[in-house]
């Protein structure tokens, strides 16, 4: 009878363990998250610009130096309200020349009008909203014969932030 029973528990066991065995593996689930955060990249492609002032008309100003090709900016944001603005690292009063700046062939955005490029922070591109974008930068040197000669070195930023 020991026997019997032994071989009646061993048999019940077994059952009890495939019942489980056969539960655990026919369905499972979990729960996978997927989190996007604030997305704000810009990047200037082309490299330094030199503008070089360098001709001008018998009686008149110098020529304006104009550069449209060298320097692109894009940017990429899923944020909505957004804009970019342009500073340099000298004040207006420390400048002997005048830089201009404009956004052209802009996608992504809208380009602001063109402005003196200072120390204070303009508008370049406004309306940039969750979207990839980009533009060509063009800058103007201007001088006036009055100011001489020499050089005037910027260091320029672009920031993407709120509009």
């Amino acid at each position: 009878m020991k026997t019997l029973t032994r071989v009646l528990f061993l048999v019940v066991f077994l059952v009890l363990l495939m019942g489980r065995y056969a539960y655990s593996a026919a369905t499972d689930n979990h729960t996978v998250t997927v989190t996007v955060t604030a997305i704000n990249e810009l990047a200037i492609t082309g490299g330094n610009v030199t503008l070089t002032i360098n001709t001008a008309t018998a009686g008149g100003e110098p020529t304006d130096a104009v550069d449209n090709t060298t320097a692109d900016l894009d940017w990429t944001t899923n944020e909505a309200s957004k804009k970019i603005t342009i500073v340099s690292n000298l004040a207006s009063g420390s400048q002997d020349f005048t830089l201009l700046a404009v956004a052209q062939n802009v996608t992504g955005g809208t380009a602001a009008s063109e402005v003196t490029v200072d120390d204070s922070a303009d508008d370049f591109v406004t309306g940039v909203a969750t979207t990839t974008g980009g533009c060509d930068i063009q800058y103007t040197g201007q001088a006036t014969v009055s100011s001489g000669t020499g050089s005037d070195v910027h260091t320029i930023t672009f920031t993407l932030t709120a509009a």
